[in-house]
Order: C-alpha cells, then sequence, then structure tokens
C-alpha cells in the first residue's frame, strides 16, 4: 500500500509562504536553499509529512505542460511505496512520463492530470528524523459496536 508522504508547493516568495506555515500551524523547519534566504526553497515538518514549499518557477519547479504544475499552487505529491521498481513499471505503463529531475531512488512522473508523482522506498523520514521527532501514524481503534 503506499502512503502519502510528501506534498509539495510552489508559491512566489517561499520564505514568506513558510513563515505562515511554521507561524500558524507550528511546522518546523528542516532546511531551506539557499540557506541563508530560502529564496529556492523552504522544506518543513509537523513530523509525519515532509513538506515543501518551492519557487515557483525555478528549477526545481519545472513547467510540465498543462495541468496543475503549470500555475501556482500543489506541484506534486510524494508517495512512499513497498517496491519502487513495480510502482516505477505500474506508472509507465498507465502512460506517466518521467520527469526531470528523476534519479534512482526518487522518482518523478507526470501524472494524466499534468500533476507530478513523486515516488521513493525511503528517504524523507529520515531527513525527518535528522532535525526533529518523526511521528508515525496508526490506524485509529474501532470501537465495538
Amino acid at each position: 500500500m503506499a502512503r502519502i508522504k510528501h506534498i509539495a508547493l510552489s508559491t512566489e516568495d517561499p520564505a514568506k509562504t513558510a513563515e505562515f506555515y511554521k507561524n500558524t500551524f507550528g511546522l518546523t523547519e528542516l532546511r531551506r536553499e539557499p540557506a541563508d534566504t530560502g529564496a529556492a526553497g523552504v522544506w518543513l515538518s509537523d513530523g509525519y509529512i515532509y513538506f515543501a514549499i518551492l519557487k515557483y518557477g525555478g528549477d526545481d519547479t519545472p513547467n510540465l505542460g498543462e495541468g496543475p504544475s503549470t500555475v501556482k499552487g500543489i506541484h506534486h505529491i510524494g508517495f512512499y511505496v513497498d517496491d519502487l521498481a513495480e510502482t516505477c513499471a505500474t506508472l509507465e505503463a498507465a502512460h506517466c512520463t518521467e520527469c526531470p529531475g528523476s534519479n534512482k531512488v526518487n522518482r518523478k512522473y507526470k501524472g494524466p492530470d499534468g500533476l507530478m508523482v513523486d515516488v521513493r522506498a525511503r528517504g524523507w523520514d529520515e531527513q525527518i528524523k535528522a532535525r526533529m521527532q518523526l511521528y508515525q501514524l496508526t490506524p485509529a481503534s474501532v470501537a465495538p459496536a
């Protein structure tokens, strides 16, 4: 089963947007690029989800054509998957095309609606754990009827 573990937002001012999420929701800043300004991107977490806020039109937010990725807003969604090779084969069979910036451990595909899907077997948890406590979600208990 895949689990959503990462969301990326593209915006005109990543540092300003990151401050909003930090101040409003108490998110923890993991890193920023460049380190002094965050003009290219700021990465946050709540301990569960890895949340990237990227510069709209920057190198890490390519214009993927028609669809949501051509406007400010959600740029891509990241999924942890159990079998990366199998998932990539499934995406390719569904006519998803691999995007620039894809690599062996972090595969990126343009989905049928234009939104990028970022898949990997590990990585975001390790980045969260390096800078703050990582929380694990557990299924809610079902109350007896």
